[in-house]
This record gives C-alpha cells, structure tokens and sequence, in this order.
C-alpha cells in the first residue's frame, strides 16, 4: 500500500535520525526473495563497506546512494517498512533484512506480507515525473495524448510516479472527474483542476505522514511505529457505501484496473 506520501515520510525521519554518512558494515537477508535476482551473498558482497551516501526518492522507490556506481533501491510494495534499533540486535518477527550501520545503529527492513524488494542500479527505470514535482506542462501534454481512463491512467507509474490506489480515488473526487472518464475527453478547466486535485492531494499526504487506514500488522506505519494522519482526511477510499461529504449520496464502488475503485456519482462527472 505505501505511495509517495508514505515513502516520504520515511524518507525523512530516516534523513532525521542521521543515516547519512553511515558505512553499511554487515547485512542479514532472512527473506532471500527480498534482493532477487542476487542471492542474499551476493547482495552483500555488493553493499557491505559501502556509506549511505544521500537519500532520495523518485515516486514509490527509495534510494539510498551508496558511494558506488549502483544505489540501493528500495520498493517498500504492499506491507513494507523501516524502523531503527541501537545496541545489541534483536530480529523482530517480521524482520526480512537487517543493515547493522557504523556507529551502533541497526535498520530492520519489516515486511508481513514479504512483497517488497531490494535492487541495486543507478535509478528506477520506466518511471514519470514524480508527483511532487511534475509540472503542468508535461501533465497536460500526456493528457492530451491518451484516450485511456483516468483512473488506470493515474496508477501508471511511466505516466506519473508515486500515486496508487488510495491518491487516484482522492484527486478524482477533489477535481470532481468520474474515474471512468477517458482523458482524451477533458478540457483545458477539467485537465488544470485534475493537475491541481493531484498535486494538493500528494503534498496534503505527505503534511499528514501518510494514511493508515486499518490497525493490523500489515497496515502502514512510520519510522516510529506511528500510524499515518492523514486517514481522518480521506473522504473517498475505503468509504463505499457510506454518504458522500459532500452532496450525501452513497459512495459507489467499482473494478478498474483491477484496483477497487471508490467515487460518488452525484459529483464526479
């Protein structure tokens, strides 16, 4: 489930607690699938000795530049998350890699649901402009160009990088755009009102720490455990069937693109 606003979160507390600088000193991989297609060996024969140089992010991805040819690029996919440790180490039950860093600080990568992945490369390939920085111009132009859907088309990670599910639903339903709606379609008020419904809905996220909508082990939490602030702002995701803030007609629910998709029929035309 983590986005960007979730990724960039972490990103930061990450940032906060002072990564930058540390020397990778050993690596434990007790999920080999988790850095395929190297094998848990190789991955640490390639990460071992290297310092954290910088960390960034690009979308979903983030990237931890080593002072190498490659980064470590990390997709956190449905479950996955960091938390940091001092000390002694102690593997936690859902622990799939564990990065032991210079000057006694241990980073646990957790993943209930064993989705996320580690590689090793210069950037991620085939991604858009990320949706904290894409600009009108370029948004409006791949509009333009596409007659697909406008939900599919926002999940598609080359069109633009780091919204999923539950920002697609959201930025529709603030530009008042049914998800079905083909972007071909749009005019010139419609195309601005979807670039700033997807900007605002981003930046506001990452304000909040991300969403967290559920309590069970898989849901999304920060650095700190902390579940994100953003869920008491959603108003569409997650919400089928219940009244829509704004006119009170029940929220439908639909299949697009194999994600489930939430709008209100009243006020997304």
């Amino acid at each position: 489930m983590p986005e960007l606003p979730e990724v960039e979160t972490i990103r930061r507390q990450l940032c906060t607690a002072g990564l930058k600088g540390r020397t990778i000193e050993k690596v434990t991989i007790s999920w080999p699938r988790t850095v395929e297609p190297l094998s848990p060996a190789a991955f640490r024969k390639r990460v071992v000795g290297k310092t954290i140089e910088r960390l960034s992010r690009h979308g979903k991805w983030l990237i931890f530049e080593l002072d190498d040819i490659d980064n470590l690029l990390v997709h956190l996919r449905m479950t996955g998350g960091f938390s940091l440790s001092d000390g002694p180490l102690k593997k936690g039950p859902y622990d799939r890699a564990i990065f032991q860093l210079s000057g006694g600080m241990n980073l646990h990568f957790r993943d209930p649901r064993k989705f996320g992945r580690f590689r090793l490369a210069t950037f991620p390939l085939g991604l858009g402009p990320d949706a904290l920085e894409i600009t009108a111009r370029p948004f409006f132009q791949t509009l333009g160009k596409s007659n697909r859907m406008l939900k599919p088309l926002l999940l598609d990670q080359s069109f633009i990088a780091g919204v999923g599910n539950i920002y697609a639903d959201e930025a529709l339903f603030e530009a008042r755009l049914h998800p079905e709606r083909r972007a071909g379609s749009l005019n010139d008020d419609e195309k601005l009102a979807l670039y700033m419904a997807v900007t605002h809905v981003i930046r506001s996220a990452v304000e909040n720490g991300g969403t967290s909508l559920g309590n069970g082990q898989g849901n999304y939490v920060d650095l700190n455990g902390n579940f994100g602030g953003h869920r008491e702002k959603v108003k569409v995701y997650g919400r089928a069937g219940q009244p829509c803030v704004e006119c009170g007609a029940p929220l439908e629910k639909i299949t697009l693109a194999q994600r489930t998709t939430v709008f209100c029929s009243q006020c997304q035309e």
